[in-house]
């Protein structure tokens, strides 16, 4: 439990902490691909992308409830391009 009992899950966390929690440590550029990657495919990253520019919002806050998804496409992309990555999460998509 958090102050004023909020969970520490609503803990909003900046873009170097968040690449630097992800295994293993990202810079804050590849974190801003995996994110826009997340941004194209998955409702919960919808404030991701920037209504005006259709590009990555940088102003939308990340949590730790966002770590899981950014590790999976960490995970994905030692083994893969960001191009393969992404065809992964269209088809997952199109599956719904």
């Amino acid at each position: 439990m958090g102050i004023g009992g909020l969970t520490w899950q609503n803990e909003e966390l900046t873009r170097p902490e968040v690449a630097a929690m992800l295994k293993p440590k990202v810079s804050a550029r590849q974190l801003q691909a995996y994110l826009n990657i997340a941004r194209k495919y998955l409702p919960e990253f919808n404030k991701f992308t920037n209504t005006k520019t259709g590009g990555l919002n940088g102003y939308a806050k990340l949590y730790k409830c966002h770590i899981a998804v950014l590790q999976e496409i960490r995970s994905l992309a030692r083994e893969h391009t960001l191009a393969d990555i992404e065809n992964e999460f269209l088809q997952r998509g199109s599956k719904k």
